[in-house]
């Protein structure tokens, strides 16, 4: 592991507890020029695609209106020419994540939140804990860098409790894990996530469960009126990092934003007994990840 100096070790402390970390003005480079222009003509298209995204293993862009194979190279470009940025300046600033971390996905989101139209469980402007179903972390958290890349306009947040807050009310209605998630749901749910994403990691009873919170705040009418929130205005070109399994947020309103996911091993962390997945395995008291997680 690199090396970590006690400033860097702070950040990550912060970073860990659920603080939102901000820079502004954004401290990598960004699209710019004829590329920024480029990418905010860009929309979203296709099915089962909210965002565009850029999948850095396979170097492939999906979830937008193709018109040519030289606008799918460009687009492809620009995305994976800002995760080359975005984790270089990531990996300087915080060296022991990056030691092992796994890099996840680029997203560009070209819409307005305040008026898209998505199912409830979807909707970017409630409420919720990150949870991917097609991307089990199997105990690694979720590391989320933001970008504000629109000309002008500052996008805003709600952030709300922590899962500490949450699973300490809401744990049991939500279903800790038990026999159903090692059993027959679990299989088949290994069987669809196989089926729809071919060699995607196997889904644990703690992925099982962040997907059940993950639904269950954003349908929980209490949840959504009566936690206490706090607002947040990125202005245009600033970035911010959280871990979004811990912290709760909506994204009130704001368009044309990048933002690039990692997720951070157990062994890299800080102060790994208040991660989500310790705190609820303390919480069932049972163990909810393989040995190897």
């Amino acid at each position: 592991m690199e090396p970590t100096s006690e400033a860097q070790l702070a950040l990550a402390q912060r970073l860990e507890r659920g603080e939102i970390l901000t820079f502004s003005p954004c401290p990598f480079q960004l699209p710019s020029g004829a590329d920024h222009a480029f990418l905010l003509a860009q929309r979203p298209g296709g099915s089962g695609h909210k965002d565009i995204s850029l999948n850095p293993g396979r170097n492939t862009v999906s979830g937008f209106v193709q018109e040519s194979p030289a606008q799918a190279e460009r687009l492809c470009r620009i995305l994976r020419t800002f995760a080359g940025s975005a984790g270089g300046w990531l990996a300087a600033l915080l060296p022991r994540y990056a030691a092992s971390w796994q890099m996840d996905r680029v997203t560009f989101r070209p819409e307005e939140e305040a008026i898209r139209k998505l199912r409830l469980t979807a909707r970017n402007d409630l409420l919720h804990f990150d949870a991917f179903p097609s991307r089990p972390t199997r105990g690694r958290r979720i590391l989320r860098l933001f970008v504000n890349i629109h000309p002008s306009d500052s996008r805003v947040w709600a952030t709300g409790d922590s899962f500490a807050r949450v699973l300490e009310k809401y744990g049991a209605k939500v279903g800790f894990p038990g026999p159903a998630d090692d059993g027959l749901a679990r299989r088949l749910g290994r069987g669809l996530l196989s089926l729809f994403q071919p060699g995607a990691a196997e889904r644990t009873p703690y992925d099982t469960f962040m997907l059940r919170l993950h639904h269950f705040v954003k349908t929980c009418d209490e949840f959504q009126e009566r936690a206490p929130r706090r607002l947040w205005r990125f202005p245009a070109g600033s970035a911010w990092l959280v871990f979004t399994d811990a912290t709760s947020r909506a994204e009130l309103r704001g368009q044309y934003a990048l933002e690039h996911s990692f997720f951070i091993a157990p062994e890299a962390l800080v102060l790994p007994e208040e991660s989500p997945a310790a705190l609820l395995e303390k919480a069932c008291g049972a163990p909810i990840l393989p040995q190897a997680a």
